[in-house]
């Protein structure tokens, strides 16, 4: 009779378990068959597309040596055409012995005829400008060479829609299958889950109704009663559960003075280790009264805990701008989301200190704010350092500006021919030499404008200015661009929205810079698309620009707006630039008292936004 329950229950679970296993191989049955057909997805095609995409990169770089080779290094231009050529070769190998798909042997034979043929065509255009010069070399590479190279990328494009024509009918295949798995796995399912329910109520009326009792006198021992006990009227399992209940409730009385001890213990530990921290921390509950504040907070804030624990943050701290981290961040639904550093200042010890806030919202089990933990970073000697690099960058710039006048005025002498006349070889070097000094006037432009605004020396024509206005103006240079370019730009502003306080140019800058920056990396095959918007918020206008390009990996997000950042694409390189266009625009908007901040995805594009306060 003792063992009697735990053989009822050992019968249930193993015929649970039957089930259980009935419905996992059936489950890895269909997922296997559907890894099966997705595998046949990519082993038969991807390698096709692989090898196309690759010969197109290996004929436009041999056209490239064909060009130089008519301009440039012989020897230089040579190598390069045999080293793609061999790659080439390489991979019209593998597209050979990957044939797959009904049509693509005779577009590989095709590719394989035509390529031969512009491997001799630039044999005979060798031998043209060697024997009859460069000129009879142009044209015949412009009348012959050139439409054989085209026809062959469009025959390696069609190799490649081909096999992408290929996996998309592969595909249809697997959905199909991944639809009958999911109906027969769901029927399997929904079998073991009626079982299990069967088996469920038959526990509940047999077995779980003694445990009732039970039930009741944990609750009240979780609430402090300890004096609990239970009548044993059984000798089953429950019986031997109901006596070791008594047996831990006895003990709980012994151990309940024990534990407040060792948590009064473990509480003054805590208390030690967060007065041990060198930055200020404090604490604030969900109404915003301060809970804790460490030795550093005190002495950074100039006040003492005893005196205001309890009372609101404004009440004792006159700091609205930590107050507004503290009240925004207590409420973030998603703690991961709540990031947002800030510089103050404050006189500690008649010395000028500077601090990065950080507040995190502290959540209990069920999600809700309970309240928030703010850090105050000392970050006075990175300040101080960072004053003596903008510095040094200054200087250096103003040094630069002048011998960089002075070759801009000599290359320019030159290129109008008056010293005397210039061959075509070096015209070409000069105007290289031309288009990297603007380059470097152009950062050293770049670098003084940021200095300036680090150094608060710009000077800010604030106005009641139309937001409307400010982005018609911004974006006309860019709407002749965006139609080259095959990208829409679209202005969505309300004409009734309030004016806001603004430097009309400076704000104007930074509309550019942000176009600028969407227009280079959208699509151009006529999906591209930008989009520019202005709305009012809490006292401020909110302005952003949104592109749907490749977007900006997430490891950047945070830099984008520090100096000489760059966002590199996926063969490591950068757009180009000087990295100070985000950095000049952020010392603006901040300027002017606003935010700027970026979202962004890979793979769906970037969204940068900024606020302005709207004038009274």
């Amino acid at each position: 009779m003792k063992r009697s329950i735990k053989f009822k229950m050992l019968g249930i679970f193993i015929l649970i378990f039957i089930v259980l296993v009935a419905n996992s191989i059936w489950a890895i049955t269909n997922f296997n068959r559907l890894s099966d057909s997705i595998e046949n997805i990519m082993y038969s095609n991807y390698r096709s597309i692989e090898a196309a995409q690759n010969m197109t990169v290996a004929i436009e770089r041999q056209d490239s040596a064909e060009l130089a080779y008519m301009f440039g290094d012989n020897s230089t231009t040579t190598k390069i055409f045999q080293e793609n050529e061999v790659e080439f070769l390489k991979w019209l190998s593998r597209a050979q012995d990957n044939i797959t798909e009904p049509g693509e042997k005779e577009i590989i034979e095709k590719i394989n005829k035509i390529y031969i043929e512009y491997l001799n065509e630039y044999d005979e255009l060798i031998s043209i400008q060697e024997n009859q010069g460069i000129e009879e070399a142009r044209t015949y590479y412009y009348n012959q060479i050139l439409p054989t190279f085209e026809k062959t990328k469009t025959e390696c494009r069609n190799l490649q829609n081909l096999n992408q024509d290929g996996m998309i009918i592969r595909k249809d295949r697997a959905h199909k299958i991944s639809k009958g798995a999911t109906f027969s796995t769901s029927f399997v399912s929904l079998t073991t889950i009626l079982v299990g329910l069967i088996f469920a109520f038959y526990l509940t009326n047999n077995i779980v109704k003694p445990i009732y009792n039970l039930k009741d006198k944990i609750k009240k021992i979780s609430e402090g009663d300890y004096s609990q006990q239970l009548d044993i009227t059984s000798d089953n399992e429950i019986g031997e559960l109901a006596r070791e209940f008594n047996i831990m409730s006895e003990k709980l009385k012994t151990y309940e003075l024990l534990n407040i001890k060792k948590l009064m213990k473990e509480k003054q530990k805590a208390e030690a280790i967060v007065e041990s921290i060198s930055d200020g921390i404090i604490v604030t509950d969900e109404n915003n009264r301060l809970l804790l504040v460490n030795r550093a907070a005190e002495k950074s804030l100039c006040i003492r805990e005893k005196n205001v624990l309890g009372k609101h943050f404004l009440e004792v701290i006159k700091r609205e701008e930590i107050f507004e981290i503290i009240d925004k961040f207590k409420n973030l639904e998603n703690i991961n989301d709540h990031k947002k550093y800030i510089d103050i200042t404050t006189n500690v010890d008649e010395k000028i200190k500077h601090y990065r806030i950080n507040a995190k919202p502290i959540k209990d089990r069920d999600g809700d704010s309970v309240g928030v933990v703010t850090l105050m970073q000392d970050i006075t000697k990175l300040k101080e350092i960072d004053q003596m690099k903008s510095d040094f960058v200054s200087t250096v710039s103003h040094e630069f500006r002048t011998p960089l006048t002075s070759i801009s005025m000599a290359v320019g002498l030159m290129l109008d021919k008056i010293p005397g006349t210039i061959n075509k070889d070096q015209e070409e070097l000069l105007n290289a030499v031309k288009e990297d000094n603007e380059r470097l006037k152009n950062l050293v432009s770049d670098l003084l404008d940021l200095s300036r605004l680090e150094s608060g020396k710009v000077h800010m024509d604030i106005e009641l200015n139309d937001i409307g206005k400010i982005v018609d103006y911004a974006a006309k240079p860019f709407h002749m661009q965006a139609k080259d370019k095959n990208i829409s730009i679209n202005i969505d502003i309300k004409e009734a929205l309030p004016k806001v306080k603004a430097d009309f140019n400076k704000i104007s800058w930074v509309l550019t810079n942000l176009i600028g920056n969407a227009l280079r990396y959208t699509p151009r095959d006529g999906t591209g698309k930008i989009e520019i918007m202005a709305k009012e918020t809490t006292n401020k206008i909110l302005v952003s620009v949104s592109d749907n390009g490749k977007g900006i990996p997430e490891d950047y997000q945070d830099k984008v707006f520090s100096k000489f950042v760059q966002v590199k694409d996926e063969n490591g390189d950068s757009s180009g630039g000087t990295g100070l266009g985000l950095a000049i625009s952020k010392e603006i908007i901040n300027a002017h008292g606003g935010e700027i901040w970026v979202n962004s995805k890979i793979g769906e594009g970037s969204t940068f936004y900024f606020t302005l306060y709207i004038g009274v």
